[in-house]
This record gives structure tokens, sequence and C-alpha cells, in this order.
């Protein structure tokens, strides 16, 4: 429909999480506004920044973000890289497969499982290869409540998705203290 308004242009304008906001559509566009840094700034709405907190790295410069971001992914980076994790990428996805097919006369729902696998090998990269199931289970529904109350409407009362977040942030603050 916003391109009935807006043509094809494929940036639309919008008003989100209670602030105006810009969707974008085409690739080339999402280039464009990613590599301006100079018509465009790196911004949250306020709802996320609160989940996030005051120390959260959101407050840093453009310049700063590049260089951690260069950081953080460089060992995930790449077909060299992509070959250091081939056996656990293919450990994980055996051992998902297994699983499946243990359950009986039960529909797989397969893009949820595949998210739980995407998980489960970004959890290894990051902290090593032995990690304990039910711990396992535990952080990535953590993960999964806390990024729906990124996406939800900011109302913070029980039962909304926002809610939820809050609270499962505070939660695991306390265990890891």
């Amino acid at each position: 429909m916003k391109h009935l308004r807006y043509g094809q242009g494929g940036m639309y304008k919008a008003f989100m999480f209670g602030t105006p906001s810009i969707i974008v559509t085409k690739p080339q566009v999402c280039k464009k506004i990613l590599m301006d840094d100079e018509n465009f700034e790196l911004g949250w709405p306020q709802s996320v920044l609160n989940l996030i907190g005051r120390k959260a790295l959101h407050g840093i410069t453009s310049q700063e973000h590049k260089r951690l971001r260069r950081i953080t992914t460089s060992p995930i980076k790449g077909k060299h890289a992509l070959s250091l994790y081939l056996s656990l990428i293919e450990e994980v996805v055996k051992s998902s497969f297994e699983k499946w097919n243990a359950i009986e006369d039960e529909p797989i729902e397969f893009l949820s499982e595949m998210k739980k696998s995407t998980f489960e090998v970004i959890i290894r990269i990051m902290i090593g290869s032995e990690i304990d199931p039910q711990w396992l289970d535990m952080v990535e529904k953590v993960y999964t409540i806390y990024l729906k109350g990124f996406l939800a409407l900011p109302i913070n009362l029980p039962g909304f998705a926002y809610h939820s977040a809050f609270k499962i942030c505070r939660d695991l603050l306390k265990q890891l203290s």
C-alpha cells in the first residue's frame, strides 16, 4: 500500500514505536542509508533504548561502532572462518535431524527448529563447543522473549511482550550478579 502513496522509491515514512520512522524496502536504498554516515545516523526508538539499558553500546560514535563491529565479526566472517566452523555446523545439523527423527506422530515447525539450530551454532562458536543442552534451551527462550520485546509496542504492563522483556532482563541480570 505504501508504494501507491509514495511511489516505487523503496523508502516510506511511517510512525513506529512511538516515533517517526522510515521503512526501506529495496536493497540499493538500504545500502545507501547504511553507508551514508553524513546524512543518516544510527538510532533506536526510546522503547528499545530502555530495554537495552544505560550501559549498552548505543551511545558510541559511528566510527567506534564500525570498529567494534569489525572486531566482533571478523572471527565468523568470510569463507575461511566458515570452513573453520563447518564441522561444528554439520554436528549441530545432524544432531537436530536426529532429534526431529525421534519425534513421532507430531508435526515439526521447521522455521522454529532451524532458528534453534542456528542459535546453537552461534552460541557454540562464541562460548565453546561443550554446552549443557538444558542451559542452551533456557538461554534461547530468554533471548526469544527479549527479542519479542524489541519488536513489540512499548506497553510496559503485564501480559505484553515489552513488559515480559523487561522482566526477563531483570531476572537474567540477577542470575549473572
